[in-house]
């Protein structure tokens, strides 16, 4: 068997034609879910050190 180029991705370019768009839209996902486990574990850090402040 011969050995496959990696120039051979450019002779079928329609099967990467979204691959870009698909890739921002993951990006974006990604951060979006980054951001929002941020806020949450912030919010649940700052009420965990209120209660075992209070509570010592």
């Amino acid at each position: 068997m011969e050995k496959q180029g990696n120039n051979e991705i450019a002779a079928f370019p329609e099967l990467f034609d979204g691959l870009e768009q698909f890739i921002d839209e993951q990006v974006r996902g990604l951060r979006r879910t980054s951001a929002l486990l941020a806020i949450v574990a912030a919010g649940c850090g700052g009420l965990l050190f209120f209660l075992l402040k209070h509570l010592a």
